[in-house]
């Protein structure tokens, strides 16, 4: 997914479930902003914190 996501130029990632440490890892690398556990106005926020204001 996330290798899908860096050839379309999609700088964000959502999912309502945990992201495994290899996407983690990866979307670090890729420059992708992770978020994972995404419930209300709740959530985790893997990787590239910095595009996302809370």
């Amino acid at each position: 997914m996330l290798l899908k996501a860096a050839k379309l130029q999609i700088p964000v990632i959502i999912s309502k479930s945990a992201p495994t440490s290899l996407s983690v890892a990866l979307a670090k690398k890729l420059n992708i902003t992770l978020v994972g556990f995404v419930r209300g106005n709740k959530m985790n926020i893997y990787a590239g914190e910095e595009r996302i204001n809370y």
